[in-house]
């Protein structure tokens, strides 16, 4: 189950980061497919194989179908989650109050909203390349990790990477240059498709 999850999200990520914004309603389903995939077989942890990939097919058809419906909407959703990481990162590194991180995150929320939605092609490019090297580099990870081979590598789709851990400054560089490579790509090539 490792290597096939491991394979899928490779495959996706590199496709979303270097392709996002040209195939991006196809790539948006794909991400979908991805996280439904993804829920679902953490639901299912425990239960036969058969029955986790099956489920995890299942849902990851469902996540498809609803982000290929609703993709008009995505540029506004990838601004909120963007203004919701900075209002956590900010958060976690000034110990903000519960309350006050609370605001925060749903000011920065609002505003990543409205400038995802001024700023809709950008916003795809910079959301599908870096939620795929993240979805790629977790890919090559889980991989590594099942076939086992040693790699100084962390899942950044699992907990992300630990400050003091080799490993996990490793993966934050990876993930950060090939998400900068993945918008420069799509930034110098039209897009085709939106």
């Amino acid at each position: 189950m490792a290597i096939l999850t491991g394979i899928i999200y490779l495959v996706v990520g590199l496709i979303a980061c270097f392709f996002g914004s040209r195939f991006y309603r196809i790539v948006l389903a794909l991400s979908g497919f991805v996280a439904g995939y993804h829920i679902v077989s953490g639901l299912l942890v425990g239960q036969p194989e058969t029955s986790q990939i099956i489920g995890a097919i299942v849902g990851g058809i469902i996540g498809a179908v609803l982000f290929w419906t609703f993709y008009k909407f995505s540029q506004v959703l990838f601004g909120a989650f963007l203004g919701l990481v900075l209002a956590t990162i900010i958060g976690n590194s000034f110990n903000l109050d519960n309350t006050i991180a609370l605001i925060l995150a749903i000011v920065l929320m609002i505003i990543g909203a409205v400038l995802g939605n001024a700023m809709a092609d950008t916003m795809i490019r910079l959301g599908t390349a870096f939620a795929g090297s993240g979805q790629a580099i977790g890919g090559l990870a889980a991989i590594t990790a099942a076939a086992g081979i040693a790699l100084p590598l962390t899942d950044p789709t699992h907990g992300g990477a630990n400050a003091d851990s080799t490993a996990g400054i490793i993966t934050l560089i990876a993930v950060v240059v090939l998400g900068i490579v993945g918008y420069l790509f799509q930034s110098r090539n039209p897009t085709e498709a939106s």
